[in-house]
């Protein structure tokens, strides 16, 4: 069975300094990377067991016995004992009167049996069950690359939650720091208490953000644990970045997508193995010769009658043909079905493309907005950190108000979330482009 890697390629973007600092837990947890994720779910997910079971049945099925091309060797035994009154008259005048006469009988024999022309029925079924054992191997890897697509967005999804925590602890840092200056300031008698005041409002407003964002992160873990079919109870940390490495050109896309996407490649196996089965109707209508060989011992011993011994040993064999000339015109239907079923295949051969093709230019779409827009927030980040620092040294010197600084962490805030979730929506759009191209799973 052939074994999937997932390719894993080194980071080359720098994503924003402040939020790619390395994250800090109080407790030794459970460092799980994307990697060991997806190494569990192959070994776990419930989904590729079954996959691969189907695949395991499609290959053993695929042998040239079942096709048809190698003989069949019966072997038969017998022996059986009889005990019985025998009266005969025979018209020489002997007469026979026993009782309680025995008799016995063994026969063994063995048989051989070929079909040498089958109008080329057996090669045909060996080419769809060819096709049957591919279409299993593809099924399988469509599977894994749905597993381990929703994996790479369920991991990225807490990665993009931890980001979200850390630049909400930040502001809280600069709420802290708010009540610092706001209390000497009233402790001066400079300023009134109103700014202490809005100042803990806004910090516990944070807190209360940080709690909601936390809860989420468990509800996120829970659903990445089930993926990769472990306890809830198993906690753990990721890793702080999320990576973008995927670069291609649309027309290469569009050029490789229909040649390596694996829900086209399964479809076309349909055609294949369609168009083996109108093979196999049509050589019901051609004849079939068989060879056969039969090996036979045979032996009778008797108590009375002329014969007290009977026994024969030999071998013997021959040729057959069989040719239906006619059947109700059943092989006509059955080969007209079939045909249908070619039309049907090709049809949604032909559909599974078009939709793969439309899936891949809106794929495509939102990956060029997401970058775009990841690049703008990036620069947006970057203005609004630099802003809530001055904000809050003009706080400290009293140029600034407590509306001038709240406003500068709440931009500082949006423009956070509008990054990592901008980094997270393109990973996910890069994620549907390489599996849309059969590039997810190698």
């Amino acid at each position: 069975m052939k074994n999937y890697s997932i390719p894993m390629k080194k980071n080359k973007n720098i994503f924003f300094c402040f939020l790619f600092i390395p994250l800090s837990f109080c407790n030794a947890q459970e460092l799980l990377t994307l990697q060991n994720a997806i190494e569990m779910a192959l070994k776990n997910n419930y989904g590729i067991a079954i996959a691969k079971t189907n695949l395991e049945t499609a290959t053993a099925n695929n042998t040239y016995g079942n096709a048809g091309f190698l003989p069949q060797v019966v072997l038969n035994a017998s022996s059986s004992l009889s005990n019985s009154n025998i009266k005969q008259d025979y018209s020489t005048g002997l007469v026979i009167d026993k009782k309680n006469v025995g008799s016995t009988n063994k026969n063994i024999s063995s048989t051989l049996s070929w079909t040498l022309f089958d109008g080329m029925k057996m090669f045909a079924t060996k080419e769809k069950l060819e096709q049957l054992q591919e279409q299993g191997e593809i099924n399988v890897k469509i599977e894994i690359e749905n597993d381990v697509a929703k994996i790479i967005n369920a991991y990225y999804i807490i990665v993009r939650q931890a980001q979200l925590i850390k630049a909400m602890n930040e502001s809280v840092k600069v709420s802290e720091e708010r009540i610092k200056i706001a209390q000497k300031k009233f402790d001066l008698g400079s300023a009134s208490k109103l700014d202490l005041l809005q100042a803990k409002v806004d910090l516990n407003t944070q807190k209360s953000a940080i709690l909601k964002l936390k809860a989420d992160m468990s509800n996120y873990k829970a659903v990445l644990n089930q993926l990769i079919v472990r306890s809830n109870e198993n906690d753990f940390n990721v890793t702080d970045s999320i990576p973008l490495n995927y670069t291609v050109s649309y027309n290469d896309l569009k050029t490789s997508v229909l040649k390596q996407n694996d829900s086209i490649r399964f479809v076309q196996k349909n055609i294949f193995v369609s168009e083996q089965m109108v093979n196999e109707i049509n050589a019901l209508r051609l004849p079939q010769i068989g060879a056969n060989a039969t090996y036979v011992f045979n032996k009778t011993n008797n108590q009375v009658g002329f014969a007290l011994v009977n026994q024969n040993l030999g071998l013997n064999g021959g040729l057959t043909l069989t040719w239906n000339l006619f059947n109700g015109f059943k092989t006509n239907t059955l080969y007209k079905n079939a045909q249908r079923q070619v039309m049907i295949s090709k049809y949604q051969y032909d559909q599974t493309q078009k939709q793969i093709e439309t899936s891949l230019l809106k794929a495509w779409n939102a990956y060029q907005y997401a970058m775009e827009a990841l690049q703008l927030e990036t620069e947006n980040t970057s203005v609004a950190k630099e802003n809530l620092a001055v904000a809050l040294e003009r706080f400290r010197l009293g140029n600034a108000n407590n509306v001038d600084i709240n406003l500068a962490q709440k931009s500082f805030e949006d423009a956070v979330s509008r990054l990592v979730s901008a980094r997270y929506d393109a990973k996910v759009v890069e994620t549907t482009l390489m599996k849309l191209n059969g590039e997810l799973v190698k």
